[in-house]
Formats: C-alpha cells, structure tokens, sequence
C-alpha cells in the first residue's frame, strides 16, 4: 500500500472513497468510518508504526478513566458529607496527590520518553555505533505523527487531572481522536474536548460545507504545489551546496526558505482543514498571516497557533503558578528589589517554553540554539518594554503611523529569517558557514547575467513565484477585513465556476510534479 501523502493522487482518490462512504453510513455510525479510515491512512505508512500509537493511546486512556473513577468517588463522598470550601479542598488534596503520583506522572514520564526514544534515539545509537566497536545499529520505529498525538495526549490527561474535561468511556473513540487522519501528519494540535464535540456532533450532506472544503484544499495545494515546492528546487540547491554560492545568492535562498517554509506549512493546514471539513469537522485555525506581525511575540501568536496555545497552557502558566517559581522571586525580591523579580518571573516561564520549543522542532544542537535565539527576542521584549517605548518617544518616532508599522513587518520578517539561518541548512556548522559565504561578497550582477535563473529555477520560474506570493498576500490581505470563500459563493456560478477552474488548471499546470519528479513531504510531517 502507498503512503497517503496528502499531495498524492492515492490521497484523493482515497478522501473521495472516504467522504461518499460517510455520508453514507447512518449519523450514530460516521465517526467507525473515520477510525476505519484513520488505521487505513496510519497503516499506509508502515503497519509496524502503528502498534505504537495503540499502545500509547491504551495507556493514556486507562490512566485518564481511573483518574476520573477515583475524582468522581471522592467528590460524590464530600457532597454526601455537605462538604465546601476549605474543608472540601483538604478532603480531595490525598486523592488529588494520589492521581498525580499514580497515574498523571508516570504516564506522562512514559509517553515523553517513548516521544524521546523515537526523536532522539537515531542520534544516540549513531554515536554509540561510531564510538563503540561492540556496539551493533539498532533501527527505530518512528511513528507517525508522534509529537502530535503525545501533545495531544499530555493535554488530555492534564485535562482530566485539572477537571477541566470529562473523559472519555469507549477507547476507541479515544483512539480516533488521537488518530484522526487529516491531522495526525502535521497537526494541528487537537484539544479533546474540542475534537470530540466535532466528531459527535449531528452532521448533515451541506453542499456549501463541502465546496468551502474543496476550496481550501485547493487554496493548500497552490501554496504547496506551485509556490513551496517550486522554491524547494532553488533553496535545496544552494543551502544543499554552500560551498558553491555566496553573497546574495545565499541571501534570496534565506528569504526564499522562509517563504517556502511557510507555504509548505500554511498550505498543508488548508488541505488538512478543508479535508476534514468535508466530514463538517472543524480543526482548529494554525495560522493567521504571521507574516503581518510587528513583533517576535506577535508572529508567534500567528504562527502555528496551536503548538503556541498548548505551551501557553500546559507549560508557561503551571511554571507561573508553580510554588518553585513564588519561591525564587521572593527571594530575588528580597536581594534585589522588586522590579528585578518581576523581570525574573516574566523571563523564567518564557525561557523554559523556547528551549522546550527548540527541542520538539529538532534534534540538533542549532535547534536548541533557534530556541534560545527566539527566547532572548521575546523576553527582552517583554522585560523591556518600558525601555523600549522610552527610547521611542524620546527619538519622537511616532509608532502608529503606516510606514513604521510596515517597517515592523518588514523587521519581524527578517528575524523570523535569521532564525531560518541558523535551522535551515542543517547544522550549526552548516549555518556558520552559510553566514561566512553571504558576507563574503556582494554580487548584484547575478539579477542581469543569467546566474540566477540557472540554479534550480529558471526566469519564468522567479516569475511564477513572485506572481503566486503577490497574489497570496492580496488574498491574505482580504481575509483580515473578510471571508474570502464566503465572497467567492456569494458570486454568480459563471465566475465562482471560473474561479474554480482557474485554481484547479493553475495547480495542474504550474504544479510541480511529473516524470522523473518525486513530490517533497511536508516540513512538519513526521514530527
């Protein structure tokens, strides 16, 4: 069986089979249908991967359903006792400590270290069978999507263990939820409470809910096809070969990374939201134009929306909270006043999220260091604020006018780029000398002597590139004010038609694809 790539031709054909088939099938019945198709599309990338998630979700289940038993047997006997307030919460503290130590820590420990087994594990045998003449290589099982549905995982569990959601009885909708096809590969990250209230809600055929889809999806796969991929052929290229450019050859291929990352990205969550959307589920927005932001913080609030909303909730505020954290500021309060304990307690929770942020991006140590590179943006940001809006008023620059707010566009994109220098080429190695050959000349003349548009791409290429990115930011550009797909099924069927059929012809004409062309994966897939 091939894999189910969503830029496949087995995909569609196999979300086609998948959409008339659940349509099909009685209301109660649709969601043994998306975990049918779930194993399918997980099995298609290998049957041994799948075991894995089984066992992972066995196991978060089980942990979350006795959490749960011994909650509700303890509060259903404080309210037999009419117990409230203070003399309630001291009754449930022995259960609440005993759920932690029993079930929430250890399932927690397990699912992380099977996340750092399959992650990290390569790198370690690799090591061990360089340095080690005993030492035989030891192939790992990856399976698919596992960030994904350990995040998931750990947030449904922290869920139940916080009482902030009921669980669920039956395993196997568990198990879809963990498993659900169109964003098991690249997310987003799913909230139990929110995936599961899609997936059994009551659903009716709507015509209109299925044309949104399929305009997304379209949408996904011109940003992937024509844009991302097209870009892949030059920045792979260069960032491939350093050695072989410098100057602003190595500069475009950085900006071009950037844009290629993010078409690749944003694309795939288009086709993922539109796929699922044909089954009327709703997935959760992962993107929303971050490059209109004016800050490092801004474009993170903007940029896969729901890794950021699950460390903001499973991290930052339990390391706020937390009584360690109370403890170091009261003592740093007492040495060293109380301004600098507010910038300690401000910088602490943001530290640990990035260097969290950098591990689950990568292995590599240019990944812890992307990590502390957006961590010291955003916390000096953050510490110093004041200082910042000091220095504005003082140099008279007025922060509200069009022309400053673009320049921090044009500014955050440029560090969103830096931080492509440091991850995109590969190693720390790699990036240094990727700095080394951009400042060793300058080279304008490659724009006019035909240099450029012989390195992967061609002229009519660039052309293609810079025609789809301007009309992507006008389209991006009308989705702030508006809902473009609203716009365009509000039109008369000659030009929403045509509409259509542009976007399907430019995907099959400009794509890239055909003999001797093997689509690129995903970036994010297989995190």
């Amino acid at each position: 069986m091939p894999f189910l790539t969503f830029n496949s031709l087995y995909f569609l054909i196999f979300l086609l089979g998948i959409s008339v088939l659940y349509y099909i099938m009685p209301n109660k019945l649709r969601w043994i249908v998306l975990l049918a198709a779930s194993t399918i599309f997980y099995i298609s990338a290998g049957i041994k991967k799948l075991p894995i998630l089984v066992l992972t979700a066995l196991i978060v289940f089980l942990s979350a359903k006795h959490m749960n038993i011994r909650f509700e047997t303890a509060e259903q006997e404080a309210d037999q006792r009419q117990l409230k307030g203070k003399e309630r919460m001291a009754f449930l503290a022995p259960i609440k400590q005993t759920c932690r130590n029993r079930y929430l820590i250890p399932t927690i420990i397990l699912v992380i270290a099977i996340l750092c087994y399959c992650k990290f594990g390569a790198d370690v045998f690799a090591f061990l069978n360089k340095n080690l003449t005993f030492w035989t290589w030891t192939d790992i099982i990856v399976p698919l999507g596992i960030s994904y549905y350990t995040f998931s995982s750990i947030g449904y569990l922290l869920d139940i263990y916080w009482r902030k959601a009921k669980p669920i009885h039956n395993y196997f909708k568990y198990l879809l939820c963990v498993s659900y096809f169109p964003q098991i590969v690249q997310g987003p990250i799913a909230r139990y409470h929110k995936l599961s209230s899609e997936i059994w809600k009551e659903h009716h055929f709507d015509y209109k809910n299925i044309c949104f889809g399929i305009q997304l999806m379209l949408y996904g796969y011109f940003k992937k096809l024509v844009v991302a991929d097209r870009l892949a052929l030059f920045t792979g290229q260069i960032l491939g070969n350093l050695a072989d450019y410098e100057g602003l050859i190595i500069l475009i291929a950085l900006i071009f990374s950037s844009f290629q990352l993010y078409m690749d990205f944003s694309g795939c969550m288009d086709i993922v939201r539109g796929a699922s959307q044909l089954f009327d589920v709703r997935l959760d927005k992962n993107f929303d134009h971050p490059f209109f932001s004016k800050s490092a913080a801004e474009f993170w609030r903007r940029w896969h929306i729901t890794l950021g909303a699950w460390f903001k909730d499973y991290v930052y505020l339990p390391v706020v909270t937390s009584g360690w954290l109370a403890k170091q500021t009261n003592t740093i309060k007492e040495k060293a006043g109380k301004e600098a304990a507010k910038k300690i307690n401000a910088a602490i929770p943001l530290a640990v999220v990035w260097l969290l942020t950098g591990l689950w991006h990568g292995t590599g140590w240019n990944y812890i260091v992307w990590g502390i590179y957006w961590g010291v943006l955003i916390i000096s940001a953050t510490i110093f604020a004041k200082q910042y809006k000091k220095m504005a008023e003082l140099l008279h620059i007025d922060t509200t006018t069009r022309g400053y707010q673009v320049f921090q566009m044009v500014r955050t994109f440029f560090i969103f780029t830096i931080g492509r220098l440091i991850t995109a080429p590969g190693t720390l190695e790699n990036s240094a000398l990727a700095l080394k050959q951009l400042f060793r000349c300058f080279n304008p003349w490659i724009f006019w002597d035909g240099t450029l548009y012989r390195i992967g791409m061609d002229y009519k290429d660039f052309c293609v590139v810079l025609l789809s990115l301007v009309l992507i930011r006008k389209i991006s550009m009308l989705q702030q004010k508006a809902s473009v797909r609203e716009a365009i099924a509000n039109r008369n069927i000659v030009l929403r038609w045509a509409i259509y059929y542009g976007a399907i012809f430019a995907i099959i004409i400009l794509g890239i694809y055909g003999v001797g062309y093997s689509a690129s994966d995903f970036v994010y897939a297989n995190f």
